[in-house]
């Protein structure tokens, strides 16, 4: 966006832990939840402030103790530097970073809605906006069939036309669940499978072959992460694209699914790969190796699902949006996004079009 001459700086970093209630426990293959916590942060430049949000997680293995942690050395590194110089403002995170990629982006995405502000221009602009919206899939979690029959039928009501299968616990019992929704929702409604690593490749395997009939979009992440061969092996089988998802955080990592061609997909979330500016990187790895995205989120608030959708709008790879989280929230500090019958619009606005309720952030107390 610049090249760091432009006589800004940033002059303060804050941020606030927010607790997240959900509507309802939500329940993959890895765990259950019920509540959340994000840090949203806060950057300042002269009269301009920018705001983002970090999503503690499993994936990454980030804690709201070790993002706050970060963002304390951040704050020593960043303070003083140019807001419009992406690259070094990476550089100095890369430092301390290590695995922390949840953390760095939360100051990424707080420092593009704050190069929006400067400019006075939304964030897709200044990526090169080639979309106007997404459509964006409903996530089910794993349940009991009437459960899943029920919150799928609401979807679909409630206007979404595709549908994200959270499985990975049973394998039969999936395959049921799966079966039993293509019936109900019909077949104009796209369908979408997400294991969270719950399979072997045996029983993957055997996943393709009873879903195939049933028009399935994608299946994501059906192996372990460290099952890079596994996967591989049944990409090349598969009937139905399938998806890597965590096992991808890194540059080094899209390179690699890319050169070997270990998927036909991949999910990119912010909150794995560190923010906009390395996303815009993987999404050139992808762009060139011919593989399709799809940009996912983690239990974000809407913060941070703007900037995905920013993002996701400025490139034509990105094909595919799982961008939901903060519609499963109830009590959303942020907003930014417009969801209608289950297409996603950026707010109007300079940055990410933010509204932030800086009251309700004073509750209990702000980190800073």
């Amino acid at each position: 966006m610049s090249d760091g001459h432009s006589g800004l700086k940033i002059e303060a970093i804050d941020w606030y832990r927010y607790k997240l209630d959900r509507k309802e426990p939500f329940v993959i293959a890895t765990g259950t939840s019920k509540e959340t916590t994000n840090i949203i942060v806060r950057i300042r430049s002269e009269r301009f402030e920018g705001w983002g949000a970090a999503s503690p997680n499993t994936v990454t293995g980030e804690t709201t103790e070790t993002i706050e942690r970060f963002l304390i050395e951040g704050r020593r590194r960043l303070v003083g530097v140019d807001p419009l110089d992406l690259p070094r403002i990476h550089r100095s995170m890369n430092a301390p970073a290590g695995n922390n990629t949840t953390a760095m982006a939360g100051v990424d995405i707080a420092v593009h809605d704050l190069v929006g502000k400067i400019y006075d221009a939304p964030v897709v602009r200044l990526l090169g906006q080639q979309k106007a919206s997404m459509e964006t899939s409903m996530t089910i979690g794993i349940s009991d069939l009437k459960s899943t029959i029920s919150k799928s039928k609401t979807s679909v009501e409630s206007g979404f036309g595709i549908l994200k299968l959270k499985i990975g616990l049973n394998l039969e019992e999936d395959i049921r669940r799966i079966r039993e929704v293509r019936r109900v929702v019909g077949d104009e409604v796209r369908l979408r499978i997400d294991c969270n690593q719950g399979y072997s490749v045996k029983m993957a395997e055997r996943l393709v072959d009873e879903l195939e009939p049933l028009s399935i979009e994608f299946i994501e992440q059906p192996v372990p992460v460290d099952d890079w061969e596994g996967l591989r092996d049944l990409t090349r089988m598969s009937s139905i694209p399938i998806m890597a998802d965590e096992m991808v955080k890194t540059l080094d990592d899209a390179e690699r699914l890319a050169e070997g061609r270990y998927a036909d997909m991949l999910n990119v979330k912010l909150m794995k790969c560190g923010g906009i500016y390395p996303a815009m990187k993987i999404a050139d790895i992808c762009d060139e190796a011919g593989i399709k995205i799809m940009i996912g989120c983690m239990a974000e608030c809407q913060a941070s699902i703007a900037a995905g959708l920013h993002f996701a709008l400025s490139r034509e790879v990105v094909e595919y949006a799982d961008l939901d989280s903060h519609l499963s929230l109830s009590n959303d500090p942020t907003k930014a996004v417009d969801c209608i019958e289950g297409v996603l619009f950026p707010r109007k606005g300079p940055g990410l079009g933010l509204e932030v309720n800086q009251v309700a952030l004073l509750f209990p107390f702000p980190y800073a």
